[in-house]
């Protein structure tokens, strides 16, 4: 199961904190061993929900499609016209796999950042953070644009307590969370990072990971930061194939979307 969550600050920068469990219905055995959010372009990241191997392929035709050489290296792709023009690709993948067997639901969330423009339209950073997600299989995106905003995929975000928490981390009216990127670029990402890990390991559901990877987006760098204790992952089909515990069925591994 998945919890895979973006937030857009009021800094000029979003974050995608991601678990990174896979679970296995038929048997009811869980592993701690996938990354389920890559960094897919200039500078934009996206992470899955649902069946394991059209979101990781979903995810390698996104990435695909966003590293062209025609993108300067100053330049960085608008996630509004990636919002607009992906979902026709996403709909061929996804077809494409169904007509090689079934597959499940699979939900995209992705990230990325708008130039803010004038300087009187800017609040305490040069861009504004633009969220979408995709969800087979019409991938018809669903947005949410500027500071203090999040949107979730997989079960977490069916959880109320895990919603309730992530709710308040943006609201934060006292600034308690908010404070954290005082003399510490990035410590609001860090913090909300942190909280909703917290939340995991305090309230644990079944199938959603304790461990969480955090990508931490600007304009002009992708950071990736990984827990002290977090496990070997896979980062592929293959990869997760050779690193799966016996007894698990790879044909119905689901990071579950719910």
């Amino acid at each position: 199961m998945t919890w895979i969550v973006g937030a857009s600050t009021l800094f000029g920068y979003g974050a995608i904190i991601s678990d990174v469990q896979v679970s296995d219905p038929t048997s009811g055995r869980r592993m701690d061993v996938l990354q389920k959010a890559y960094p897919v372009g200039k500078y934009i990241v996206a992470g899955f929900a649902g069946d394991v191997r059209p979101g990781l392929a979903l995810l390698a035709n996104l990435g695909s499609c966003l590293n062209s050489e025609d993108v300067a290296d100053d330049e960085c792709w608008d996630p509004q016209w990636v919002a607009d023009n992906w979902p026709n690709e996403a709909r061929r993948v996804y077809q494409e796999l169904e007509r090689q067997g079934p597959v499940s639901e699979t939900d995209i969330l992705m990230l990325g950042l708008e130039a803010a423009g004038t300087p009187e339209k800017r609040v305490m950073g040069d861009a504004i953070g633009h969220l979408s997600i995709f969800r087979s299989p019409d991938f018809v995106p669903q947005s949410e644009k500027g500071g203090r905003k999040a949107m979730s995929i997989g079960c977490g975000a069916n959880v109320e307590k895990y919603t309730a928490t992530l709710k308040d981390l943006m609201r934060d009216d006292d600034l308690t969370y908010m404070k954290g990127e005082v003399y510490n670029t990035g410590g609001y990402g860090r913090r909300i990072a942190e909280t909703l890990s917290w939340m995991a390991r305090d309230n644990p559901v079944d199938g959603i990971s304790t461990n969480f990877q955090l990508f931490i987006v600007r304009m002009g760098s992708i950071e990736q930061f990984n827990p002290k204790d977090m496990p070997e992952l896979a980062h592929d089909w293959d990869e997760l194939l050779n690193m799966l515990d016996e007894g698990m069925d790879s044909e119905a591994l689901v990071a579950s979307a719910c």
